[in-house]
């Protein structure tokens, strides 16, 4: 594959291999080997000049991607220029397409390209066309994730909730305002407030405002994103939603066909709400939590992190599923025409390969960012283990990671108090196969109430408001945020723009330290107002204020780096004082331990409560509630839970409680109960810091989503065991840099050793470096060992699955010498069961999958979990092996490993 270009300030080390569609209608990739040596064989067909993968020889719609790119122009000051020339390369491929009956026809600039309905023999024809690169699908791709007032068994409602760790909530509303502090425990007050309080809770966490005007530190207090235009998806059918009205009578949402319109579908409305909602109208916490005992009297607002801004519509088209044209077409006319500044993603392609649609995303993305559009895309809710999607693993992108906000779980469920901004339990984290990380996390698992239309695509059936939850959450969030970075940079820099790279480095070093490993947190929580104070002191400023927020901007942003086990990589990164003073920088690196266990693993057997009798709001118990012990300075708790069912069709989750009885963390996956195959049959969530004393979980029937705006869900038919453990976690440190002076609004270079660790796969660290002003910045490392040239072994560790897309995914390298007579890599996976899949690929130098196996197998009337992947006469060059999770696990253990072994044919 093409490697996208890299711009200034950028640690990209790798190409884009292995870009996959995991959300496609028509094409929903069940990962098969046929499929992927479909494409395998396309690219290297013989008859034709140009591939055409995953089925698009058969004709029907397609994309015709083209040799010559105009990557030269800029697509924004050279729109004009770069669009007749993209026109005239297409043009006799077009007229081609209409004369041979091709309908639909749509030209792309970037990537130049052109999508079109056509017959088979017509895909013949282009693939004998010397202009032509390849053809492959224009798949449908979910854009956004709609659920429906019906997809759960319906439970019969309760007034009230059940006993609870600390008592039962009192009729409260939620909290009062106040300045957030990460991972504080807030407390359910006994009677509404005065005033409305103002949703979403995110909007106060990340520091842009919390409803007290005179609040200080709130970045919108400096910047409100005025003058920014920010696109997502689905903007045009809720223009003329009431919260998207500013008091002067002007729309938040521009370039509308329709200002009536009210009627997007649920993720488009909390998109919109987390940005631009105006807080001018207020809503009762009881009707938006009906089966809750809220209070009629307790009220909020609805107001976004940059609610000066303006959005247009991404694509144009408001549905939640879009074919890939119309995804690239809106990216082209959005930077070409509407002249957005920031873009907003949340459609999600997963990182296996052997689909090409990621690569175009990425391809326009990358177009769009060297044109100076920031470009933030949700990394994924699929869990952290390796699961980021493919536009958020492009490191022009800034991929957004999320965290838990329990304020709406415990007003609902009735908890007397909540801790917030743990890692939410389905972000999706660990290195991406291009070896990047998440940037940095927003509000993601119910970060508060937003926006929705009755009865409209997803939204609840009585009341216009529904709970965010989702990275695609904190992608519109961190979206907001670079609004309000680029007005304080444009009011303090004569009207000029900060590019891009600028925008991802000012978020990220601004970001707070939230203490998770740095493949999940990337640089830590999105703090706009300590962003908002950085941008107005960059290079070239003409801000004389207060130095009341310091900052410390580190250059790349992050760091990727690849090589040989027991090798030392020589790095550096340049550190900016976003202060008018000068200080002082140390720092030391950081990165997580082994986990060892705190408690003895308990096993219990699953029950489901007597059916007439009403199911708590918080939902059935399950199984017995347990306690355990924390040890004291434990950095970090690994809770886990399994349950062996054989149809995969029952959804089980688990809720922590700390020794105050305050709610912490809650497990989650992406089942649909009664579903055979949905359900993962285990789930994993993290504690940060956790309080020392003894700590409670209870076990919990689950639906989809656990939408709280939904009845609770009914109980699943699962009668067998469980078991649920508890590991712990420390932080180990070591000096990285000498203390370095660095002069006011100066930059210095620091000089970093890396060190590879044996083992092949990829591991994480951090540097954190701390400024005597206060300033502070967390800069994450990515660590790709590889395996031997001659040949080695490797081991794949299974942490995980939340059954969303993909299960786990983890990427092996290796480097393949010239004149090798083949390449061998021979798989086992210690558990068999048929629930229990796994895929493997091999991928060549250029991003081609040459061999696929999958396990278990049958052999000999048995399950077995061996697979071999195979290249005769490996082109020399960085090759890379897959090992995929599918979805589910069998339930049966907490840890299994894949062992690889890898020979080059030579008797190496």
């Amino acid at each position: 594959m093409v490697k996208p270009p890299v711009l200034a300030g950028s640690s990209s080390r790798r190409k884009l291999a292995g870009a996959s569609l995991a959300l496609s209608l028509t094409f929903a990739l069940a990962i098969s080997g046929g499929t992927l040596a479909n494409a395998a064989s396309a690219r290297s067909a013989g008859s034709h000049g140009a591939p055409a993968f995953d089925g698009s020889a058969a004709g029907g719609k397609v994309i015709v991607v083209l040799k010559q790119q105009q990557a030269g122009m800029n697509l924004r000051t050279q729109a004009k220029q770069r669009i007749a020339a993209a026109h005239g390369v297409q043009a006799p491929i077009v007229a081609s397409i209409r004369s041979h009956g091709g309908t639909g026809v749509t030209q792309l600039t970037a990537p130049d390209a052109v999508a079109a309905t056509v017959s088979a023999a017509e895909v013949a024809q282009l693939r004998d066309n010397p202009a032509v690169a390849e053809i492959v699908p224009n798949v449908m791709v979910q854009v956004s994730q709609v659920h429906t007032e019906t997809a759960r068994p319906v439970a019969p409602k309760v007034v009230g909730t059940a006993a609870r760790p600390g008592g039962n909530g009192p009729p409260g509303y939620g909290r009062s305002p106040a300045t957030i502090a990460p991972l504080r425990t807030h407390v359910i007050p006994a009677r509404c407030p005065s005033t409305p309080v103002q949703e979403p809770e995110a909007v106060a966490d990340i520091h842009a405002s919390n409803g007290n005007p005179n609040a200080p530190d709130e970045a919108n207090s400096i910047a409100t994103g005025q003058g920014v235009i920010i696109a997502n998806m689905g903007m045009n059918e809720l223009a003329g939603d009431p919260d998207l009205q500013r008091a002067d009578g002007s729309h938040v949402v521009i370039d509308a066909p329709n200002y009536t319109a009210d009627d997007g579908n649920d993720e488009t409305f909390e998109d919109a709400a987390s940005v631009g909602a105006q807080g001018l109208i207020v809503y009762q916490y009881s009707k938006a939590l009906p089966f809750s005992n809220v209070s009629p009297g307790c009220t909020f607002t609805i107001k976004g992190d940059a609610p000066g801004a303006s959005l247009v519509d991404l694509s144009e088209i408001d549905t939640p599923i879009l074919a890939a044209s119309q995804i690239l077409a809106g990216i082209d006319n959005a930077v070409t025409t509407v002249h957005a500044d920031v873009i907003s993603e949340s459609f999600g392609t997963n990182s296996t390969p052997g689909d090409r649609f990621g690569q175009l995303l990425a391809d326009a993305d990358n177009a769009a960012v060297a044109a100076g559009v920031t470009v933030v895309e949700s990394s994924g809710d699929s869990g952290p283990q390796g699961t980021m999607i493919t536009a958020a693993d492009d490191p022009n992108v800034i991929a957004a990671g999320g965290v838990d906000n329990l304020h709406i779980v415990a007003l609902n469920d009735g908890y007397h108090s909540y801790v917030s901004n743990n890692m939410a339990a389905q972000s999706s984290g660990g290195v991406a196969p291009t070896g990047k990380v998440v940037d940095l996390v927003a509000s993601d698992w119910f970060g508060g109430e937003t926006d929705c239309a009755p009865l409209i695509n997803g939204c609840p059936d009585d009341y216009p408001i529904e709970a965010a939850a989702g990275t695609s959450e904190a992608s519109p969030l961190i979206a907001g945020a670079a609004a309000d970075v680029i007005q304080a940079y444009r009011d303090t820099h004569n009207g000029a723009s900060p590019t891009p790279v600028m925008i991802k480095d000012i978020l990220t070093g601004t970001a707070t330290n939230i203490d998770a490993p740095a493949d999940e947190q990337g640089a830590g929580l999105l703090d706009v107002y300590a962003a908002v104070k950085a941008a107005q002191q960059m290079p070239g400023t003409t801000y004389a204020g207060a130095d009341d927020a310091p900052g410390l901007i580190a250059s790349p942003s992050q760091l990727d780096v690849s090589g040989n086990g027991g090798s030392v990589s020589d790095q550096s990164v340049s550190l900016y004082n976003a202060g008018s003073r000068a200080t002082t920088v140390t720092g030391r690196y950081r990165w997580i331990g082994g986990q060892f266990p705190i408690s003895p693993v308990v096993t219990e057997n699953v029950s489901a409560p007597n059916p007439s009798l009403p199911v708590p709001v918080a939902g059935a118990t399950a199984a017995t509630t347990i306690t355990f012990n924390v040890p004291p300075h434990l950095s970090r708790l690994d809770a886990d839970m399994i349950w062996p069912d054989p149809t995969n069709s029952n959804v089980l989750e688990f809720v922590l409680f700390n020794p105050q009885g305050a709610v912490v963390q809650e497990s989650y996956d992406d089942g649909t109960p009664g579903q055979a195959g949905s359900a993962p049959n285990m789930q994993h969530a993290e504690v940060t810091d956790p309080t020392p004393g003894l700590w409670t979980a209870r076990f919990l029937w689950g639906g989809i989503d656990d939408y709280v705006e939904l009845p609770p869900a009914a109980p699943g038919t699962y009668t067998g065991s469980m078991s649920f453990r508890v590991y712990g976690q420390y932080f180990h440190t070591a000096p990285a840099i000498a203390p370095v002076t660095i002069a006011a609004r100066s930059s210095v270079s620091i000089p970093l050793q890396l060190f590879l660790p044996v083992q092949p796969g990829d591991s994480s660290e951090s540097v954190q470096l701390s400024a005597s002003n206060g300033a502070a910045d967390s800069v994450p490392i990515a660590l790709r060992t590889l395996i031997p040239s001659d040949g080695g072994s490797f081991q794949t560790q299974i942490i995980g699955t939340s059954a969303r897309d993909i299960g786990q995914i983890n990427t092996y390298e290796i480097d393949v010498p010239a004149g090798q007579p083949d390449l061998d890599v021979s798989l086992h996976a210690t558990d068999a069961s048929a629930d229990n899949e796994f895929t493997y690929y091999l991928v060549n130098p250029s991003g081609t999958v040459v061999a696929t196996a999958s396990t278990p197998q049958t052999v000999n009337g048995q399950a077995v979990g061996d697979a071999e992947l195979t290249a005769a006469s490996p082109t020399a060059g960085q090759w890379q092996i897959y090992v995929v999770l599918d979805l589910t696990v069998s339930g049966n253990e907490f840890n299994q490993t894949v062992y690889g072994d890898v020979t080059d044919g030579a008797g190496g």
